[in-house]
């Protein structure tokens, strides 16, 4: 392969990887597409290091002196979140890859195609919110009513959540505020509805926001010998947690300082 061509093929790869990676792909995942694709297109020589928010690949021809010619590529992510959908086709596309379905221009197209693909409905995250907090609700022992009003509450502040996540506020400023406001709903619908039991609401309507995809990378990072990522994520994870057990521990400590609940 000469230079254009291992540039042309390392920037595929890095464009797959950098999409896997905000759309949540343990780090394994990320480096075996990567090395998938860039074998596919007959590079040879090449090195691959990825954390949580950063892909670096140097790759170089086969018949290049040690240390000339080498394309580096070097990709930031500074921000993630969960689209598994988009992780399915990326993958779909590396296996084609290898099957010598597609080649390089094959595949910037795919790619193209894969990265203007609409996400899903906001509707479709608020009912799916709605439905996962009124079913833990009931599963951790709720009651009918304290599963509608968790599947309630979860709809009304997830919406305030997607607003929040638009403004590229901190993770844990978001999760403190939605926190926050579920609590404020929570203890308002206890007041007004006899025989609610609040930490039913509570602990229903807050699964939504529970970083169960971030937490259980990080264990499979781990796992895996990559200690560096696995470290960040479980950080991140613990982030999230902590922003949302600030914003309902001190919203619930608070009214009961007061004598309100």
């Amino acid at each position: 392969m000469n230079g254009k061509e291992i540039k042309k093929a390392v920037d595929i790869a890095a464009r797959a990887g950098s999409m896997l990676l905000r759309s949540g792909a343990d780090i394994t995942r990320v480096e075996d597409t990567i090395r998938h694709m860039m074998v596919s297109f007959g590079v040879r020589k090449y090195d691959i290091f990825t954390i949580t928010n950063g892909i670096f690949i140097s790759a170089s021809a086969d018949d290049a002196p040690e240390g000339m010619g080498d394309y580096t590529r070097i990709c930031e992510i500074p921000r993630n979140s969960s689209d598994l959908g988009r992780v399915d086709m990326i993958n779909t596309l590396s296996r084609d890859i290898e099957a010598g379905k597609y080649d390089m221009d094959g595949a910037e197209k795919r790619l193209d195609e894969i990265e203007k693909a609409k996400p899903y409905h906001p509707l479709i995250n608020l009912v799916a919110a709605a439905v996962a907090s009124g079913a833990f609700s009931f599963l951790f022992g709720g009651s009918f009513i304290d599963a509608v009003l968790a599947a309630a509450i979860g709809f009304s502040y997830y919406y305030i959540f997607i607003l929040l996540d638009r403004t590229k506020l901190s993770k844990l400023l978001t999760n403190a505020i939605c926190g926050c406001i579920l609590a404020l709903m929570t203890i308002g619908f206890t007041k007004l509805i006899p025989g609610v039991n609040m930490n039913m609401v509570i602990v229903g309507a807050i699964m939504p926001l529970i970083p169960g995809v971030a937490f259980v990378n990080s264990i499979r990072d781990i796992a895996a010998g990559d200690y560096i990522s696995g470290a960040i994520r479980m950080i991140d994870a613990v982030v999230v947690a902590a922003g949302i057990a600030v914003g309902v521990g001190l919203t619930i400590a608070v009214f009961t300082r007061f004598g309100i609940i």
